[in-house]
């Protein structure tokens, strides 16, 4: 195949929320290897993780199933991440999702100088709706609706195709393309949420009963716009401004 990342194009890490079958876990490292991926990171996994039938089904992949990172939580996987892409089937979501075809030309103006996470959830329950609500993307890879929900390896192999396709074509562009804005980290995201909180209730903009929905739709706002890390600094200023204005 060859290489499909220039060095301007980060590795994608996979992410694998509270998984329960090991199985699944040596499937996922062996799908992320046949595209060239080696960074797992598992949140909440059974404690026979790296056990004998999750050896078998990495196969030659074994190394990537043996350096994947343990974390407690999403928040803490997520650390380092630009860009994180959601999944789910939708079928007990009352968000909209985008269609994974949908998504993939803003996916590939977020790949260059930006480090993207792919989130997989749990095979019964998939990713809560917390979970969901820190990532920036959220798909539904397209199948029958007769039995929408994948396969926790056939959507990392689906999704690690395509961004292999991007990979390699942001290979072949030009040098003198423009560069891609990098994006605000998590931590960054969090603080801007914190300042709008605050500002929010010294307005009495919502009250305490519908304080959490109002959160939740403004953040699905704030990733709906996509705003890079200057934006997003330049929006956590004007909440100052407006903070000192209400003292």
């Amino acid at each position: 195949m060859g290489a499909l990342a220039p060095d301007m194009v980060l590795q994608p890490t996979f992410i694998l929320v509270r998984p329960e079958f090991e199985g699944n876990i040596g499937s996922v490292s062996r799908v992320m290897k046949n595209f060239g991926f080696t960074d797992l990171r598992l949140v909440n996994p059974n404690k026979n993780y790296r056990g004998a039938e999750a050896r078998m089904m990495a196969c030659d992949a074994a190394d990537v199933l043996k350096n994947a990172q343990v974390f407690e939580s999403l928040e803490d996987a997520l650390q380092d991440i630009n860009v994180a892409l959601a999944t789910s089937s939708g079928r007990y979501r009352s968000r909209d999702l985008d269609d994974l075809q949908d998504a993939l030309p803003k996916l590939e103006t977020c790949l260059e100088n930006n480090k993207l996470a792919v989130v997989l959830g749990n095979e019964r329950n998939g990713l809560l709706e917390n979970e969901l609500a820190m990532c920036s993307m959220k798909v539904r890879i397209e199948s029958s609706d007769i039995y929408p929900a994948l396969n926790l390896a056939s959507a990392a192999g689906i999704l690690a195709y395509q961004i292999s396709l991007r990979m390699g074509k942001k290979h072949k562009q030009s040098q003198e393309a423009p560069k891609i804005a990098a994006l605000p980290l998590p931590c960054e995201v969090e603080e801007f949420f914190v300042l709008m909180d605050e500002v929010l209730t010294r307005a009495s903009f919502s009250r305490a009963y519908n304080k959490e929905k109002i959160a939740l739709e403004l953040r699905q706002v704030y990733h709906r716009m996509n705003p890079t890390k200057r934006e997003n600094n330049l929006m956590k200023a004007a909440l100052l401004k407006i903070s000192k204005s209400l003292t």
